[in-house]
């Protein structure tokens, strides 16, 4: 049975209602413990699994009883690296039973206020022989998030104390970014109600897949990093919208399992591009990661170059992207068309395409291109290719690539974050900002080709 009853509409007041798990995923038999925030009297916390579900998007699993509001003390800052990180008190357990099938979902916490939040998770099977694994990126969500004002890419104005407003709006300065992001802390209000980037960049491929009825399982990138041996234990991986942050043993396990036969899809643009590695929080394993971007910052530079967190194809030890996924990063800020080039490819089948067509407002913001010079499989097939200026004034090309190894890995690589967002398909049932209504002559090719590519 399905429900839409998981989608929040309204306005998100900061600071009045937020909270994280001290588990980025879990399996059953686990106890995954909520730390809320609340200024209301009470709140009360629904489990929901996010799917197709008859088009309803999702199903309950899960209510608690009304749990007492408490405001959570301000969270620490770390000069230096300034890490943001929470140490609050647990609010409720929640135990993961064997009724919980593995699969995406969203914990929405309901205040007596009438504020609403989400807190994601994926459960996850370490069993799993599944045709499909479906990884959502994590990394990149906490790589993004500026919650208390830092995250990787900028700082405030002012160093020294946490800044809490709106996106840490008040001059972003990327000399003051985080080098050390914690997963012990929410995500923002005002970034889908706190589910990060899962519900447009994840998530219309999630319910798809159901809707399919695939034989898919679950898991995060942190999972990845990891079990990465248990990679081969499927047909395929799908990396989603935005998967730019890679640790080695995530990179390695998936050269890896594509050298065993392993396939992957790659639904987005700019995955894979920046290195990171991870230490533990007071909560667990893999709660902190690390990423400098600046080489000579990070305290590994001229120590262990391997392990130095600046992009995967930049020096002390490049290692592009495109040597696994056939094409690479290139730029960002587009809005473009994307150009088919080569209609006989069977990704196109059934589409109607031919050479020459426009598929408009599909390319951006980021996009990725093969590019010869730079070391990628040599028998890669461009079936888009499509031109772009990106911010700058940057010149390229968004490319849509496939290619397969000796050992009948394919990879298949859509060039661009759109993809999935373009997917979407909302009948009316939620709220457009969650979940967007189809696109005439765009969302049925794209989807497809998808559902080619996973055939």
């Amino acid at each position: 049975p399905g429900t839409s009853q998981w989608a929040i509409e309204g306005h998100a007041i900061l600071g009045a209602l937020e909270g994280y798990c001290d588990h980025i995923s879990a399996k059953a038999g686990d106890t995954v413990q909520l730390f809320v925030s609340c200024q209301a009297p009470s709140f009360t916390v629904q489990a929901f699994r996010m799917g197709w579900y008859q088009g309803l998007g999702a199903r309950l699993l899960w209510s608690s009883s009304p749990v007492p509001g408490v405001v959570q003390p301000l969270p620490t800052f770390t000069p230096g690296t300034n890490m943001i990180e929470c140490s609050w008190r647990p609010s409720l357990a929640v135990k993961i039973d064997t009724d919980w099938p593995p699969g995406d979902y969203l914990f929405k916490l309901t205040a007596t206020d009438g504020q609403q939040r989400y807190v994601p998770l994926t459960v996850r099977d370490d069993k799993s022989t599944a045709t499909y694994v479906i990884q959502n990126s994590v990394t990149t969500w906490q790589a993004y998030n500026w919650w208390g004002g830092y995250c990787l890419y900028y700082g405030p104005d002012h160093v020294g104390a946490p800044y809490m407003g709106e996106h840490g709006a008040a001059g972003k300065v990327f000399a003051n970014r985080s080098r050390v992001v914690s997963f012990d802390r929410p995500y923002p209000h005002d970034w889908a109600y706190g589910a990060a980037d899962f519900i447009g960049n994840e998530y219309p491929l999630v319910m798809l897949a159901e809707k399919l009825g695939l034989d898919v399982t679950y898991w995060t990138d942190v999972d990845l990093h990891s079990r990465p041996q248990l990679l081969t234990n499927h047909r395929c991986l799908i990396s989603l919208g935005h998967d730019e942050y890679w640790s080695i043993p995530m990179f390695d396990g998936a050269m890896s399992a594509l050298s065993q036969g392993v396939n992957f899809m790659f639904l987005g643009a700019n995955a894979c591009y920046r290195r990171i590695r991870f230490e533990p929080s007071p909560l667990g394993p893999n709660r902190r990661q690390i990423c400098y971007k600046v080489a000579s910052e990070d305290p590994l530079y001229g120590i262990d170059n391997a392990e130095v967190t600046a992009n995967w194809p930049d020096y002390p030890d490049p290692r592009p992207e495109s040597e696994l996924i056939g094409n690479m990063y290139q730029s960002n800020g587009v809005d473009a068309t994307m150009v088919i080039v080569d209609p006989s490819s069977w990704i196109l089948a059934g589409t109607g395409l031919a050479a020459g067509d426009r598929l408009s407002h599909v390319i951006g913001p980021e996009f990725d291109g093969y590019d010869p010079a730079v070391k990628s499989p040599t028998n890669l097939d461009v079936i888009a290719h499509s031109p772009v200026v990106g911010i700058g004034g940057h010149a390229g090309f968004a490319d849509v690539t496939w290619y397969t190894t000796a050992d009948a890995g394919g990879v298949f690589a859509t060039g661009t974050n759109w993809w999935i967002y373009r997917l979407s398909d909302n009948k009316g049932l939620f709220n457009v900002g969650l979940v967007p209504a189809a696109i005439a002559g765009i969302t049925d090719p794209l989807t497809t080709i998808t559902k080619t590519v996973l055939a």
